[in-house]
C-alpha cells in the first residue's frame, strides 16, 4: 500500500537515530568517531528527556484545570 508523504526509516546500528532506508549511510553520525557518537546518543537522549518532561507538565496542567472546571460543575 501506497502512504504518500511517509519516509520508511531504521534505526542505525552505530547511533541509534532514525535513518531513511535508502540512505546508504547515516547523516547523524558518518564522519564521526566513537567517542563522539558516544556524545551525539547522549544529547539526543538528553533533548528527549528535556522534551518530554515539558510535555509531562502541559499535561498535568490541563489535568488541574479539568479536575477543578469538573469540581465547580458539581459544586454549582
Amino acid at each position: 500500500m501506497f502512504r504518500f508523504g511517509l519516509i520508511r526509516s531504521k534505526p542505525c546500528s552505530r547511533c541509534g537515530l532514525e535513518v531513511n532506508y535508502l540512505e546508504p549511510e547515516c547523516p547523524h553520525c558518518k564522519g564521526l568517531s566513537d567517542l563522539q557518537v558516544v556524545f551525539l546518543k547522549k544529547s539526543h537522549r538528553d533533548d528527549l528527556r528535556n522534551k518530554n518532561s515539558d510535555l509531562i507538565a502541559v499535561f498535568w496542567k490541563l489535568t488541574l484545570i479539568a479536575f477543578f472546571i469538573t469540581l465547580l460543575l458539581f459544586i454549582f
